[in-house]
């Protein structure tokens, strides 16, 4: 049945979406961004390198994807958008495929097909597989890496993992955050081989890991050489990176104004609301051991309400796109709660707790290495965005929800399947009768992710 699920989930995901994208793609050439992201699409598809907008802020891998499209005489902008949505159909598959590893046989194949297809129809997600944005495409790119890097083809990995920073400069976060679970894991499986049998059962917070270590010359090379050879496909990827930032003074290219980094340590606490009420499975079944968490340790609970309301109070930035287009519901909430009610903003953080909490939950059978970097991981890629915009936990999000704790599929799964789909028709829905009229557009406005 492996195999025909591999058929089966990309052919059946395409087939669905296909009347719907049609649907979308005959309401507007260009939606919000792609103003910007379509005409050099198209330029580049005509192998046009000269012409480059200075207002991309990304590096031009999305744009070199539809290279792909010229030798069809398909350079158009129904061409650009099948590109992403032909980029869903192999995410799906990469879903799949990766949820299968984690679960390691729990529920059987069905079960990671049914989780596969539960993240490809995650609302936000879903939508932007019908336009042409980066985030389909850059989550192919990571998905692609990370199924090698799992697989220890750290070659391919690298070669993916390029790619995926080409989508999307902050996708190096993600490549880094493999390549320090790789060192970290290296350290304690070469550690563990110079113990008696009984002594190998190791943690990387044990003391006497680390002083074995720093005793041991023979083992320190041991460790470098086994690091280097898995993890220098990785560094040539990485120190370029950090030299292009050395050099360009930034992350972002083009128009630097609006993207300027800064702190932003709210944006960890949205993330961890958006994982607690789109990853339903996981919030209900580790509510009781999160509730138990907080109790457990209620003085550190009451710490970090503490902490989580001066965060609140001296770190939350609202950029000047949040409070102005209102073509997001990013802008509905904000407008009509976080910017109305001075309150809202702190009575959230109890909340903000119990979700934080439920991530911890989930991720609290995976491996030392993986709980150290996968919250450094989040803090780097989240919390320098100055802008409130739900596509920037896309990745984060499903790299969480593929790495949950593994259970037997039950109802839990199925609510959170039946909500993305509902969310989804609820969206959709507003897409396509809610329509306004800006200044300067002649083409109607509408309302999405």
């Amino acid at each position: 049945m492996i195999g025909s699920w591999k058929l089966v989930l990309p052919v059946g995901f395409v087939l669905y979406s296909l009347p719907l994208f049609l649907r979308v793609n005959s309401t507007s050439d260009y939606i919000i961004d792609e103003e910007f992201h379509i005409p050099q699409g198209l330029a580049f598809c005509r192998k046009q390198f000269d012409v480059w907008d200075s207002k991309i802020t990304t590096f031009p891998g999305l744009y070199l994807l539809a290279l792909v499209l010229q030798p069809f005489n398909a350079c158009t902008v129904t061409g650009l958008r099948l590109l992403s949505l032909a980029g869903a159909g192999i995410n799906i598959l990469l879903l799949y495929k990766i949820r299968r590893r984690t679960l390691a046989g729990t529920g059987g194949n069905a079960y990671a097909a049914h989780e596969a297809i539960t993240l490809s129809v995650l609302p936000p997600l879903y939508f932007f597989s019908h336009l042409y944005y980066t985030d389909t495409l850059a989550l192919t790119m990571v998905l692609l890496f990370y199924n090698y890097w799992q697989q220890e083809a750290h070659l391919p990995a690298a070669v993916c993992g390029a790619a995926s920073v080409l989508m999307r400069q902050t996708n190096i976060v993600w490549v880094c955050m493999c390549c320090g679970i790789t060192i970290l894991d290296t350290v304690v499986q070469q550690s563990a081989k110079t113990r008696p049998e009984g002594e190998k059962n190791i943690r990387l917070f044990d003391t006497a890991l680390w002083l074995q270590l720093l005793s041991s010359p023979q083992l320190i090379c041991n460790c470098i050489l086994h690091i280097l050879a898995k993890c220098c496909f990785y560094a040539s990827i990485i120190l370029p990176f950090i030299g292009f930032i050395f050099i360009n003074g930034s992350i972002v290219v083009g128009d630097k104004s609006a993207h300027e980094a800064s702190l932003h340590l709210p944006q960890l606490l949205y993330f961890a609301l958006f994982a607690a009420g789109f990853g339903i499975s996981n919030t209900l079944r580790q509510l009781r051991p999160a509730l138990a968490l907080l109790q457990r340790h209620r003085l550190r609970t009451v710490l970090a309400v503490m902490l989580i309301a001066t965060v609140i109070h001296l770190n939350t930035v609202v950029h000047p796109y949040l409070l102005a287009d209102n073509r997001h519901y990013t802008f509905y909430v904000w407008s009509r709660l976080y910017g109305r009610y001075w309150w809202f903003r702190y009575a959230m953080t109890p909340l903000y707790v119990l979700a934080l909490a439920l991530l911890c939950c989930g991720l609290r059978h995976m491996p030392d290495s993986f709980k150290i970097m996968f919250p450094v991981a989040l803090l780097l890629v989240l919390c320098f965005q100055r802008l409130l915009e739900l596509r920037y936990f896309l990745v984060p999000y499903v790299l969480f929800r593929l790495n949950t704790r593994p259970t037997r599929k039950g109802f839990a799964e199925w609510l959170e399947l039946g909500v993305h789909l509902l969310l989804n028709v609820v969206t959709f829905y507003v897409y396509f009768t809610k329509e306004f009229y800006w200044q300067n557009y002649r083409t109607p406005q509408r309302i999405i992710w």
